[in-house]
């Protein structure tokens, strides 16, 4: 029997991908030349209610696997599938990046030895790090499902089950504290892959990023009285997470370098670190709440519109960093006079409204040419799940 399908997870993945679109136009934008002190605040303040986008497609990937679980599937059927699903778009994206950057012949030995070292890492493309980490949990996705599984058989226990999530969640603060300890030990080992994955590529192990998995595993299993839960205690998620962005941003910007001129910086918005994995496990929470909220009173349209943006979200992920360097020229070009804060804006907009296009149009040539009745056709890839 197929289970209720839940819209809230369209509405999550829109809101993610948004966020990614937000933070890289930020990440444009906010060292340019004439960027006052205002305009470092605001947008400081942006990027930390955009901060949540990677923590939650880890969540949403943990949730609706544990939520579609049928039971045991076989590990080549899984892994092919994934692959197919994610990979291979990966791989025809990473292609293209690389040709664009290095502008090389493809016959050339030194761009071709370049591109299979990018196709492994990530090194495409700035946001390409992100596919390589997620698609870790899916090679350990057994592993990870019966060591789950098995502590919530032992524990029917609710609030023995809460400890142990928070118990799981201080050790995770604690080892976003260790990737110096790991990156000297695995260095002093030197193990082929293993080695720079915890010291060159570290910053896109999946084992510093497991909690936000399993709290998304937790979910999945529980995931009525989650939505329940979140949607009742609403107001005081909301509450206790617009405390943690304020407390955040006045740590952003006391951080800012004052002489011999004004430097903005956001350093301390680093993924793994033990601050922002606190305000990250909020956000949570905090976006869950408002998927819900979302679904039970927006009007029709924008559940339709956030619904479709979802579907297509992780073509137009893949496609958004080449669509930046279009919408940041359209937007300098239209507003050559404007501040970094409005021109970050429309091109964030621009941007957007350019991937999920290039998504669809892309979905409808690949279903002319593999030539595919209507009535066969796939649904648009998610970027998780």
């Amino acid at each position: 029997m197929n289970k209720q399908r839940l819209t809230e997870i369209e509405y999550l993945r829109a809101f993610a991908f948004l966020a990614v679109v937000l933070q890289h136009t930020i990440g444009h934008y906010a060292y340019i030349q004439g960027t006052s002190l205002a305009d470092g605040v605001m947008l400081g303040f942006l990027l930390l209610a955009a901060k949540f986008a990677v923590p939650m497609f880890i969540f949403i990937t943990g949730l609706v696997l544990f939520y579609n679980d049928k039971g045991k599937v076989p590990y080549g059927t899984f892994l092919r599938k994934r692959s197919k699903d994610i990979l291979l778009p990966y791989l025809l994206w990473s292609i293209l990046y690389s040709i664009i950057d290095n502008r090389s012949a493809l016959t050339d030995w030194t761009f071709l030895r370049e591109l299979g070292l990018d196709l492994v890492t990530g090194k495409a493309s700035y946001h390409l790090w992100y596919i390589v980490m997620i698609f870790q949990f899916y090679l350990a996705y057994p592993f990870l499902r019966s060591g789950i599984l098995w502590a919530h058989k032992q524990l029917q226990n609710r609030y023995a089950l809460y400890m142990v999530l928070i118990a799981t969640g201080v050790f995770y603060a604690w080892l976003t504290t260790q990737q110096s300890a790991f990156e000297a030990a695995a260095a002093a080992l030197a193990i082929p892959v293993l080695t720079p994955l915890f010291t060159e590529y570290i910053d896109r192990n999946a084992l510093f990023f497991f909690f936000y998995f399993v709290l998304g595993a937790f979910t999945g299993l529980y995931v009525q009285h989650v939505l329940q839960a979140v949607y009742r205690w609403r107001a005081a998620i909301w509450t206790f997470f617009g405390i943690a962005v304020t407390v955040m941003g006045f740590r952003i910007i006391n951080h800012f370098t004052w002489s011999p001129e004004l430097t903005i910086h956001y350093n301390d918005t680093f993924l793994v670190n033990p601050p922002m994995a606190l305000f990250l496990t909020l956000s949570l929470p905090a976006m869950l709440a408002a998927a819900v909220e979302f679904g039970r009173s927006a009007p029709m349209r924008w559940r339709r519109a956030l619904s479709f943006i979802g579907a297509y979200s992780y073509t137009a992920y893949l496609a958004h960093a080449l669509l930046l360097v279009a919408a940041t020229e359209l937007t300098d070009l239209l507003l050559p006079r404007a501040v970094p804060t409005m021109l970050t804006l429309v091109a964030f907009a621009l941007c957007s409204g350019l991937s999920v296009g290039a998504a669809v149009l892309l979905r409808k040539a690949s279903l002319r040419l593999s030539k595919r009745a209507p009535g066969t056709a796939a649904k648009p890839k998610q970027i998780t799940g």
